[in-house]
């Protein structure tokens, strides 16, 4: 059965390159655009992974993170970070908050799969 990957992005461009890039290597990706589509995909049926950006409107990502992470039924779903801020700092937030990768836009897709496939394993 192929796994499940939760995409939240407020850009649905990036939630649609993700997704296309993903569902040719053989995952079945859904999208969000926001916490609160999160939380409602999260209530139906928990993913295998989230990919989640950090800048985004009203909640933003790491805050976000946050709650995956201290939710008994979410703290277990490895989290992508995905964002367009390039300083070192992010990527030290994004680690000290639980994520298990980050990833930097834009980003070339191969690196994306190479990184899910090894969440995945």
């Amino acid at each position: 059965m192929a796994k499940r990957i939760l995409v939240v992005d407020d850009d649905k461009e990036i939630r649609d390159i993700v997704a296309f890039v993903l569902v040719r290597h053989g995952y079945m990706v859904e999208g969000a655009a926001n916490g609160q589509q999160l939380q409602q995909h999260l209530a139906m049926q928990l993913p295998d992974l989230i990919i989640l950006d950090v800048t985004m409107p009203g909640t933003d990502g790491y805050a976000l993170l946050r709650k995956v992470r201290n939710h008994p039924s979410t703290s277990h779903i490895p989290v992508m970070i995905i964002t367009g801020h390039v300083e070192d700092i992010y990527e030290r937030i994004s680690a000290d908050l639980g994520a298990a990768y980050h990833l930097t836009k834009p980003f070339h897709p191969l690196e994306l799969v190479e990184k899910v496939q090894t969440l995945m394993d």
